[in-house]
């Protein structure tokens, strides 16, 4: 019976990420509370095969529909860009904890878009096992993360097993993506998680969504830049089980 009340959560990951980088984070939160946890994979990232040329963004958006109508979670928590795909996939119909969504595209990159011809093959350059590559990986994540030291083998390790042209495309789409949300009538609800040094997200596209949505809650984590899992895991975990602690009992469905 107890096996049953476990609340079930879904982790998405966000872009050059993997489902691998939550595997800890997602052990430590089912020993903390009551929860059972799935890890999703985008085609093209991790140990899962690419699989779209185009329109990446519409197909990972119906292929989360497309899963989530199988399967039946409480809650649902995705960063960046996981977080921006769950948003359209699943607004209205979970509860969702976003990790500093993308949102609203991300118009102070559109100068890099002239790049976009020789992204993957840059992409491949960093993928290569050359000592100098890990240190570009590194000037790479500037922007997004503020401590290296326990963070080098996964970031490699991710960029490494990424699909240089899925890559390449989903950021160029993440870019231009205007995509909206509208308030949706239901039970669940919507809360950010955001970074407080975060140089991705534009203060500018959370107060957007934030006014899309009608309002919704929004918590910072101090001293944290756009990817909390690798910075500021301690603070995260302890605001995410607080986070799936709060969600409703999940109802026990009759044999």
């Amino acid at each position: 019976m107890a096996a049953q009340q476990k609340k079930k959560i879904l982790i998405a990951h966000g872009w050059m990420h993997s489902a691998m980088r939550y595997r800890q984070f997602k052990e430590d939160l089912e020993q903390h509370c009551p929860c059972r946890i799935k890890l999703y994979e985008f085609p093209g990232f991790g140990d899962t095969p690419a699989r779209y040329k185009k329109n990446i963004l519409d197909h990972y958006e119906a292929d989360m529909r497309q899963y989530l109508a199988g399967h039946d979670f409480d809650g649902i928590i995705a960063h960046s860009m996981g977080a921006n795909i769950a948003l359209k996939a699943a607004l209205g119909t979970t509860n969702l904890l976003l990790l500093s969504p993308v949102y609203n595209g991300l118009a102070y990159l559109k100068p890099l878009t002239v790049f976009y011809p020789f992204a993957p093959s840059l992409i491949r350059v960093l993928q290569s096992p050359f000592t100098g590559c890990r240190y570009l990986i590194r000037l790479c994540s500037l922007p997004t993360v503020n401590h290296f030291a326990a963070m080098d083998r996964q970031l490699i390790e991710d960029v490494r097993k990424a699909d240089p042209q899925t890559a390449a495309r989903v950021l160029s789409e993440l870019i231009y993506d205007h995509k909206r949300v509208q308030p949706t009538p239901g039970r669940s609800r919507v809360s950010l998680l955001l970074g407080q040094k975060d140089r991705v997200i534009p203060p500018k596209s959370v107060a957007m969504l934030k006014n899309d949505l009608g309002g919704c809650p929004a918590a910072v984590l101090s001293g944290t830049g756009h990817t909390p899992v690798l910075e500021n895991y301690k603070e995260l975990r302890e605001t995410v089980t607080d986070w799936i602690i709060s969600l409703p009992s999940p109802k026990t469905k009759n044999p």
